[in-house]
């Protein structure tokens, strides 16, 4: 299956520097940290996880070894987890400092794994139908799923961006490891929550439906931007194509 990848990343409108940050290695491995802490720590947090994170998945990337690519990604998390909870503990200007990651695997075999942990976020573009892939490991999301508020409520919800979990915080986490089928003409969207917090979802939705996966790109950030962008923002979209399509270009 054939692969188009675009990405974006922005401070936004409010903040002094961007605290986000991405993993893209075509055709297999993507993913999205969004870091916290003291100043300039988030933006630490975000880059040692996502190094930390690509060490431990060499075999993934190179050796191909699908049959355990659960418990590599799970193994990944808790070594980036470990870390940052190492770095924080030698460094006091790092005490606090963590992150989210949420990442996607692609062994190319019309198959897909994602592992989470925070609220970034993975969707899922298919028939014109939007869905999010990963759960929200926050407070506000854990009450959704109670049935305490509604999806509409928690959207503004002026908790909504209260972790209940996230990388370099506690020495362990709990990482949701997810397997599912792709097929061509999908597009997959992993993103920090500087966009899911600006777009609802059917706006996030109205948007992929463009035939251009750059222009989308760049109408997704403008929206975000003109919203009030107050967090930063980044996302990597990756739109799926069948095998066939490789020799078309000319």
């Amino acid at each position: 299956m054939k692969i188009t990848v675009i990405s974006r990343t922005h401070v936004g409108m409010v903040r002094s520097n961007n605290e986000d940050s991405l993993l893209i290695r075509e055709p297999y491995l993507f993913a999205v940290a969004d870091g916290m802490g003291g100043y300039a720590a988030g933006e630490i947090a975000s880059r040692a996880t996502l190094k930390a994170f690509e060490l431990a998945t060499h075999k993934l990337r190179h050796e191909h070894d699908d049959a355990d690519a659960e418990k590599i990604l799970a193994d990944a998390f808790d070594k980036a987890n470990e870390h940052i909870c190492l770095m924080s503990a030698r460094n006091q200007s790092y005490a606090g400092m963590g992150t989210t990651l949420t990442a996607l695997y692609l062994p190319g075999d019309n198959t897909a794994y994602a592992a989470h942990v925070g609220d970034s976020r993975l969707y899922l573009f298919r028939n014109r139908a939007l869905s999010q892939v990963t759960q929200d490991h926050s407070y506000v999301a854990d009450l959704v799923a109670k049935g305490k508020l509604t999806d509409k409520e928690a959207f503004s919800h002026p908790q909504k961006n209260m972790l209940l979990q996230a990388i370099g915080v506690e020495e362990q986490i709990r990482t949701d490891i997810i397997h599912f089928a792709v097929e061509a003409g999908d597009i997959l969207l992993l993103c920090s929550d500087g966009l899911s917090d600006m777009l609802h979802d059917s706006e996030i939705a109205d948007v992929l439906e463009q035939n251009d996966l750059t222009a989308a790109a760049d109408t997704l950030l403008a929206k975000v931007l003109a919203n009030g962008g107050r967090d930063n923002v980044s996302f990597i979209m990756i739109a799926l194509s069948a095998a066939e399509e490789d020799g078309c270009d000319e």
